[in-house]
């Protein structure tokens, strides 16, 4: 007897439709990656599609979606998805309201559960995890923008500089190095735009250095943190990516570590912003030799694994996280950023095929784990055992078992 197959909805922002040819394929933001989710989906009993606001159709309630047929994107009607995969990357305030008003009309039609859970701005996922034994040592300070007052007093306690990044931002957008010139105290400046350009300035008043900082931040919320030196003995800043996703069981594992390196004298190490990756075995060893290597890939694995034991106690459940690492030239680890939206490009780029399998399939079996948990049966059953799940889609269940989490 065949198993029930499972929908699974993966969530965008947009989709681009080509204006030059009618006919044309449209564009998606993450095409290689939804390509092989719905591949490794029929093998697996799930059906995999991918949706955007405009999908959903509320005068006839038919929702249609984009399935990878053959050698191209179909949009054909598709079933009403028991999970939601969310990969939303919102360009405007608009493409926001547009979805979540879709989901709404199809949550108000036939509920759904999300796959992937999501974590809130930087400062606030700092605060959870500094209270944490295990992890607040690997946790550089962070602080709140409120003044420029603060960066004057902190760019002369950390001679290295500090720097300041956007609270809700990715891929290395909006950050910038803050520091003191040594001879004459000038403020040198060195970043990256919203469109992920380099730039570098130095100011020697501070009256001229304020009111850029003003225009550059515009009241977006903004965080700080001491610049750690994250580059080796050829200047290239290097940071490592770990995948962590739960496995078909519900189980915590690092499906893979990528060392990400960016140019020479550059701020970030991001893919996006123009750097490259490679096996972090390979950097680390070469860095560090192999002894060392193996015990901070270790450290990696024990300090991922704690993390996301940690954001889902207090965030709900998620599926899978990224979490970025800085060495620094002491040697010591720290956790730079959590992503509840990882992407996949490292694993791509530096040819592992395990890591990259793992990726792919471990959401889905996740997924299929989560849909026989869900099923109907199994909530009566669990109702009539005293257990009750509410029914809203926006709300994070709590695992079913003490081992999912807490393995």
């Amino acid at each position: 007897m065949q198993a029930n197959i499972v929908n699974l909805a993966i969530v965008i922002a947009s989709v681009k439709q080509p204006s030059t040819d009618s006919h044309a394929a449209p564009l998606l933001p993450e095409p290689a990656f939804y390509r092989e989710l719905c591949s490794a989906g029929k093998a697996l009993g799930v059906d995999v599609y991918v949706l955007t606001a405009e999908c959903f159709q509320p005068q006839t309630k038919l929702l249609y979606g984009y399935r990878w047929i053959g050698s191209r994107w179909d949009k054909q009607r598709v079933p009403f998805p028991e999970l939601i995969y969310d990969r939303c990357f919102f360009a405007n305030a608009s493409e926001r309201s547009d979805c979540r008003r879709m989901l709404r009309q199809l949550s108000a039609i036939q509920p759904f559960r999300r796959l992937n859970g999501e974590l809130p701005a930087k400062l606030d996922v700092y605060e959870w995890l500094i209270e944490d034994q295990q992890l607040c040592q690997h946790l550089p300070l962070t602080l709140s923008f409120k003044a420029e007052e603060q960066i004057y007093e902190l760019i002369t306690h950390y001679p290295a500089g500090i720097i300041l990044k956007p609270s809700a931002g990715m891929q290395g957008r909006g950050i910038i190095h803050i520091k003191l010139r040594p001879l004459d105290s000038a403020i040198q400046i060195k970043g990256r735009t919203r469109r992920n350009h380099s730039f570098a300035l130095t100011f020697e008043e501070n009256q001229d250095f304020e009111h850029w900082v003003a225009r550059f931040i515009h009241h977006s919320p903004y965080i700080i943190q001491p610049y750690l030196e994250l580059s080796g003995e050829d200047c290239k800043p290097f940071d490592i990516r770990a995948l962590i996703q739960k496995d078909g069981r519900g189980i915590w594992s690092v499906s893979g570590i990528a060392a990400r390196t960016g140019h020479a004298g550059s701020l970030t190490s991001n893919l996006h912003g123009g750097g490259g990756a490679m096996p972090a075995v390979s950097l680390l060893s070469a860095k560090y030799g192999k002894p060392k290597a193996e015990r901070l890939l270790e450290q990696i694995h024990t300090i991922s694994k704690q993390t996301a034991v940690r954001l889902e106690s207090k965030y709900g459940r998620f599926a899978e996280l990224g979490l970025d690492y800085g060495i620094d030239q002491s040697g010591l680890l720290w956790l730079l950023e959590a992503n509840s939206k990882p992407g996949r490009s490292s694993f791509r780029t530096i040819g592992d095929p395990l890591a990259k399998r793992h990726s792919i399939e471990r959401p889905l079996l996740y997924a299929a784990l989560l849909s026989r948990r869900l099923s109907p049966s199994l909530v009566a059953n669990e109702s009539a055992n005293g257990r009750h799940y509410p029914t809203r889609p926006d709300n994070l269940l709590r695992p079913f078992n003490v081992q999912e989490v807490h393995r």
